[in-house]
């Protein structure tokens, strides 16, 4: 006859995978979580810099070129509760030119969606918008 032991240790590497394995899936999760949400912050600040070079570059002269940026900004970053600042580089600023437009968002961690993350970001994009052949005025 067999004997059986009181207390197997029959199932116990399930128990101890569970207790271990469980804790660093939802960290995993987590974490690709916050880099889905930090890339989709990149690209929108990256939307946000070409709607204010395409304001920029729509503007009837260079001295308003930058506070039409800062506006085209300024609507686009109200919906996300960002704080942006925009640069406008309108050196090129005539008929078949560009003007390039920085913009600078700071970004709460907070907002990304991870419970516990805190402090900012800066987030930066530039981009270049050429100006109208065809354009009316200068």
């Amino acid at each position: 006859m067999k004997r059986r032991k009181p207390f197997s240790d029959n199932g116990s590497v399930t128990t101890e995978m569970a207790v271990f394995a469980v804790p660093v899936l939802v960290a995993l999760a987590m974490f690709v979580v916050f880099c889905g949400r930090a890339a989709s912050a990149a690209i929108d600040v990256r939307a946000i810099a070409g709607a204010a070079a395409r304001a920029a570059a729509d503007a009837p002269s260079a001295a308003l070129a930058p506070d039409a940026a800062s506006r085209a900004a300024a609507d686009m970053a109200a919906s996300m509760k960002w704080a942006c600042s925009t640069a406008a580089d309108t050196a090129q600023f005539h008929r078949g030119g560009t003007v390039a437009v920085s913009v600078t968002c700071v970004i709460q961690l907070s907002d990304l969606g991870i419970a516990g993350l805190e402090g900012t970001k800066a987030v930066t994009a530039t981009a270049v918008q050429p100006i109208d052949t065809w354009r009316a005025g200068q």
